[in-house]
C-alpha cells in the first residue's frame, strides 16, 4: 500500500470505499461482464485510488473520482480504449428508425412484459455494446450521474457522452426488437403475443395445429 498516510486518512479512505463498495463492484461487473475480471478490476482500482488519494481534493465528488479510475481499468481490461474514444459520427439513421416500426408500438404499451419475455436476450444485447456505450448507459440510467459528471468520469466531451448514450440505446432497441420478431413476441401490429399463445402460433405456421 502507499506510504505517508496517517491512520485517520487511511480509515477515512476505507470508509468511503466501503460506503460505495457494492455500486462500484456492480459497475465494474456490468462493464467487463466477467466476475473474475471484475474482481481484479475492482481491486486494482481501489489500490490505484488509495495510492493517489493524496491527489483527491477534499469536498469534491469522491464517488465520481473513483468511477473514473474504475472506468479506466475497465477500458484496459476490455482492450477497447482506442476504439471507444475515436471521434463519433452521427448515430446511424437505421438504428433510430426502429421507433417508426409498427412493432415498436407493442413495446411501448407494456415494456415490462416485453422485457420479461425477452429474458436473457436483454443481457446478451447489453454485452454486445461497446465499453463506452455500456459505461455511459450504466452511469446515466443506473448510477444517475449527470451528463457533465459522466463526461468528467470518462474524460470525454458532453456531446460524445450523449452520442454514446443515443447509439447504445438505439442498438439495444433494435437488437431486442429483432429478437422479439424472430421469437414471435411481437407481430406486425401493436399487440404482445402471450407466452402461452406463442407455441400455438408456431404450430399454426408449420401446419401442425
Amino acid at each position: 500500500m502507499a506510504k505517508g498516510y496517517t491512520e485517520d486518512q487511511t480509515a477515512e479512505f476505507l470508509g468511503l470505499i466501503e460506503k460505495h463498495r457494492d455500486e462500484f463492484y456492480r459497475y465494474a461487473l456490468r462493464t467487463v461482464w466477467d466476475s473474475n475480471v471484475a474482481e481484479d478490476v475492482f481491486q486494482s482500482a481501489v489500490l490505484a485510488a488509495y495510492e493517489n488519494y493524496h491527489r483527491f481534493t477534499p469536498g469534491t465528488n469522491f464517488r465520481a473520482w473513483v468511477y473514473r479510475i474504475i472506468t479506466n481499468k475497465c477500458f484496459v481490461a476490455n482492450r477497447e480504449t482506442a476504439r471507444a474514444f475515436q471521434p463519433l459520427e452521427n448515430v446511424d439513421a437505421s438504428l433510430t428508425a426502429v421507433e417508426d416500426q409498427p412493432e415498436y408500438g407493442d413495446v411501448l404499451k407494456d415494456p415490462a412484459a416485453f422485457l420479461e419475455q425477452c429474458g436473457d436476450e436483454v443481457l446478451r444485447a447489453f454485452r454486445r455494446l461497446s465499453t463506452a456505450e455500456r459505461s455511459c448507459i450504466l452511469l446515466r440510467s443506473v448510477e444517475r450521474f449527470s451528463y457533465q459528471e459522466i463526461a468528467g468520469i470518462l474524460e470525454m466531451p458532453v456531446g460524445t457522452v450523449m452520442t454514446h448514450l443515443s447509439r447504445g440505446r438505439a442498438k439495444l432497441r433494435q437488437d431486442l426488437l429483432d429478437y422479439a420478431k424472430q421469437e414471435g413476441i411481437v407481430r406486425s401490429y401493436p399487440r404482445l403475443v402471450p407466452r402461452g399463445e406463442r407455441g400455438n402460433q408456431i404450430q399454426r405456421e408449420r401446419g401442425t395445429l
